[in-house]
């Protein structure tokens, strides 16, 4: 009976604090008959997925996106556009217009992506609140792990040395 119960609060006690999040990871990619890169940076916390990829050939520039098991609605039937509210550790909270599809979302837009990325690689909780297809209120939180080495790594790779400069500040200069 005693080692039932010591299992219990052993199974409680694992339910209640979840394994930390694996460290932000980045695959790059460089497809062999164009030379072109493709790169991405995913962070995995509880099952949902968070993205910053960069890919040229279908995409101008960095994009950011998540997704998670529940079906989200877009507020727009054509564009699937919608308003989400964010907000990393104790910021204020920002309401962006973001791309919803199916189980994800998407941002575009240079500005808006810098003004993210900035907030990620600073931070250690990020927190979205949007609704899913039955209108019911869902919050998404992902604990935030090696996302400023794998943010420089992607950003490196897609040749963004602006936005890079912008987020980590100027290459340092040469030894004399």
């Amino acid at each position: 009976m005693l080692e039932s119960s010591v299992l219990l609060a052993a199974l409680a006690l694992a339910a209640a604090n979840p394994p930390p999040p694996q460290p932000m990871s980045v695959e790059i990619v460089r497809d062999p008959i164009t030379d072109a890169v493709s790169a991405r940076a995913d962070l995995y916390d509880s099952g949902r997925r968070l993205t910053i990829a960069c890919d040229r050939a279908d995409y101008g520039g960095i994009r950011v996106t998540f997704s998670t098991g529940r079906w989200m609605a877009g507020d727009s039937f054509f564009t699937g556009e919608r308003p989400l509210i964010f907000r990393f550790d104790a910021q204020r909270p920002r309401r962006w217009i973001w791309i919803m599809r199916d189980r994800g979302a998407r941002l575009s837009g240079r500005r808006r992506v810098t003004f993210f990325l900035s907030g990620l690689i600073s931070s250690e909780l990020l927190v979205f609140r949007t609704r899913d297809i039955e209108n019911h209120r869902l919050d998404l939180s992902f604990r935030i792990a090696g996302a400023y080495p794998a943010i420089a790594q992607l950003l490196d790779a897609c040749g963004e040395s602006r936005m890079k400069a912008a987020l980590y500040g100027p290459p340092a200069a040469p030894p004399v």
